[in-house]
């Protein structure tokens, strides 16, 4: 194990790097990491002014630190990992806490909200960071004021809506190695007096960063789609705003559904993988003989009424449907041996929500109802002797199809109240009421036509002799007690006390039924957490702003995932959690601007079952014990217009990829650093920019599947070295 000095030095190394930049010549221009305005309690506060630990940039700054995907911006938030290689599967994961598996019907404990509307499947996350007004990343439970499925937190993504009367929009163009390509562009403006518009979009193309060593196969982990979003706002009258936003997005047949293969022994008491030397191929390549696939159709429709009442009153709609279709193919055998897992799913989902809120003086107050209705429809199947032996499999014509149809409908009432008892000390107090009903039809088909044996129903999920098995009745109470103090040099302090809830759900899979008779790998019961958190905000000078947090949490039935029998299967444990992050922003000299922000996390799950029935103690995955990271840029006069540099990077100590912490998914720590140059002509019409991502070409995984009883784990490793050039248009 390292010690944290090696870290903390990394970490100093990137700031010192950044503020060699004060040396170029030429006059300094405006600061970047300025105030942000966020709407992490669902009103407009300075970010100073909330006693959330929350991390936020603004559009402007988002453009001029050159982050253009949700993997840059996770590079700068404190204790937040994203996993992603497909559009498929897109991973959050905040303060140790995430959805760690791949199964298409379950939620995620960190919610994504796109425009205020929630975002209930990983498969629709993908692609939402383009023409962006806002990203707000708010870390510990949410379950007051945004309710779903957040013990977790949540992201926040608000776009450019159609606010502008003037012509405004840009264009720019991309380009960079792996055959990357891309072009995104808006343009918004004034209708009418009364009706504004905006049409913005992004298009993709990357062959793909995983080299492909078969012949006729290509090289995966890459893109192909595209994003289209338009926007209509209308005063219908002075005190009501009318909002539409419509989005559609399209990927097609992007190269995906591969896996690098390394070679793996199990531990004779558990199951679980042990790592031996030896690799069937290196971690950027594969020998998958499948070509794997994804494609995806969605669309979504968001419409928001803001109704001024009076002075001190306002109500808002919102208002919001999506559909989503899926096809997939993978490799799952990695060219090893034959196992195609194929998955094809229908999503539906509408919401609504109503929200009152006012206020006087020294209270102010909000209210709301919400309703959430989804729908899932999934057909899926796996071929090949070599897993399905189990099912009595002789040859590789075998193949088990899996279908089922979720119906799932949530409602719930809610209320917070913020109550000064004098200018500096306040109390916010709020609750939720959630109720949660879901409905499952689950059928399974097992046929092996070169064995005679003809495609027959193995398993219904109904004709199970066990009460309950096929549904869920769940309610129960979120809840936030808070103190926030403010000193007389205006410095926040707060503490907190949230109870967090996220219902139960089912273990989806097409692998094996024996595990599934029973009803404790079936289904799983619902979380609860309860967090405690004291925080402390403050602007040390005016060019010195420092946040902290420490907190406390304490689950039960924590929602731990895990391959039981090689089937994959969510189950409950007890689970607790300690750490705390600090966030440090310099702008000490115009033009120079420096961010360092450290996390640490300490985590215990009580029992994580391993692959033969018995469990493990372990700790969160993807949670590394600390963190680090820094950023700095220097902007200066240059050739008519302002030439920027910038450093940046990320430290993540050792940590386990996979909630059984398997010998074979404990990672090593590295360092991930990036680099960018741009030249902004004078008014910021015109801007280049050069940069390097993983600039130290690091090697590490971002997945892994411990298949250590059939002799393998299954791994994606992140983005190696790679450059590109970026030109921009304003107008």
């Amino acid at each position: 194990m390292n010690t944290t000095r090696r870290p903390i030095a990394k970490a100093l190394s990137l700031i010192a790097s950044g503020t060699a930049l004060c040396l170029l010549a030429g006059t300094a221009q405006s600061q970047v990491l300025e105030e942000v305005t966020v709407t992490a309690q669902k009103r407009e506060q300075n970010l100073q002014d909330v006693g959330i630990s929350v991390t936020a940039f603004d559009g402007n700054q988002l453009d001029a630190l050159g982050m253009t995907s949700s993997v840059d911006i996770t590079q700068q938030v404190p204790a937040m990992q994203l996993q992603t290689f497909t559009p498929a599967f897109t991973i959050i994961n905040l303060r140790g806490i995430s959805q760690n598996n791949f199964q298409d019907n379950l939620e995620a404990p960190v919610a994504v909200y796109v425009d205020g509307a929630y975002v209930p499947s990983m498969n629709a996350i993908a692609g939402q960071l383009f023409d962006v007004d806002r990203v707000e990343v708010l870390r510990g439970p949410q379950g007051t004021l945004f309710g779903r499925n957040t013990t977790g937190g949540l992201v926040h993504y608000l776009t450019n809506g159609a606010r502008d009367q003037e012509l405004n929009g840009y264009l720019r163009v991309q380009g960079g190695e792996f055959g990357m390509r891309a072009l995104e562009g808006a343009i918004g403006g004034g209708i009418s007096d009364t009706v504004r518009g905006r049409l913005a979009g992004r298009w993709e193309e990357n062959d793909g960063y995983t080299e492909s060593v078969v012949p006729g196969i290509r090289d995966a982990h890459g893109a192909d789609g595209y994003t289209l979003r338009g926007s209509l706002q209308v005063d219908l009258t002075d005190d009501l705003l009318f909002d539409l936003r419509l989005t559609n997005s399209k990927d097609d047949d992007v190269p995906s559904g591969t896996y690098s293969i390394n070679f793996a022994d199990f531990d004779p008491e558990t199951g679980l993988g042990v790592d031996v030397p030896g690799r069937l191929t290196d971690g950027l390549e594969h020998a998958s003989s499948i070509e794997g696939s994804y494609s995806r159709d969605s669309n979504n429709v968001t419409s928001t009424l803001t109704w001024n009442l009076s002075t001190d009153l306002e109500l808002v709609s919102i208002t919001n449907y999506m559909e989503l279709d899926k096809d997939y193919l993978e490799d799952a055998g990695g060219g090893l041996f034959f196992f195609p897992y194929e998955n094809n799913t229908e999503f539906d989902t509408f919401s609504q929500e109503f929200r009152l809120s006012g206020g006087s003086d020294r209270l102010r107050w909000q209210t709301g109802l919400y309703y959430l209705d989804m729908t899932t429809e999934n057909n899926s199947s796996v071929r090949g002797a070599a897993i399905l032996e189990g099912s009595g499999a002789i040859s590789d014509s075998a193949v088990q199809f899996t279908d089922y149809k979720l119906d799932s409908s949530n409602w719930s009432v809610f209320g917070q109240m913020e109550f000064d008892f004098t200018q500096q000390l306040t109390l916010i107090a709020g609750v939720r009421y959630s109720d949660d009903s879901k409905d499952l039809e689950f059928l399974q088909h097992y046929a092996e036509p070169d064995a005679g044996i003809p495609l027959a129903q193995i398993f219904d999920i109904s004709a199970v002799p066990i009460a309950g098995l096929d549904e869920i009745e769940y309610d129960d109470v979120a809840a936030r007690v808070q103190l926030n103090y403010v000193t007389d040099n205006g410095a926040l302090f707060y503490g907190s006390w949230n109870r967090g809830i996220k219902g139960g759900n089912w273990s989806i899979d097409p692998l094996g039924t024996v595990a599934a008779i029973e009803p404790g790998n079936l289904k799983h019961d619902e979380e609860v957490l309860t967090s405690w958190e004291l925080g402390v905000k403050t602007d040390l000078t005016d060019w010195a702003r420092f946040n902290a947090a420490i907190y406390y949490y304490d689950y039960e039935d924590y929602q731990a995932f895990s391959i039981l029998g090689l089937t994959p299967q969510v189950t409950n444990s007890d689970a607790d959690s300690r750490g705390g992050e600090l966030e440090l922003t310099l702008y000490p000299m115009a033009g120079l601007d420096l961010l360092f922000g450290a996390a640490y996390i300490d985590s215990t799950v009580d029992a994580v079952p391993d692959v033969f029935g018995g469990t493990v103690e372990a700790e969160f995955p993807n949670a590394p014990k600390w963190s680090f990271n820094a950023l700095a840029r220097y902007e200066w006069d240059a050739l008519g217009g302002t030439m920027a540099a910038q450093v940046d990077g990320v430290w993540n100590d050792d940590q386990f990829i996979e909630a059984t912490n398997s010998n074979i998914s404990a990672e090593d720590s590295y360092l991930v650093w990036n680099a960018r140059l741009s030249w902004a002509s004078a008014g910021d019409t015109w801007e280049v920019a050069g940069w390097v991502k993983n600039a130290g070409d690091e090697e590490y995984r971002l997945y892994n599947l411990d298949l250590g009883l059939l002799g393998i784990s299954e791994e994606v490793f992140a983005p190696p070295r790679w450059y590109g050039a970026t030109l921009t248009y304003n107008f």
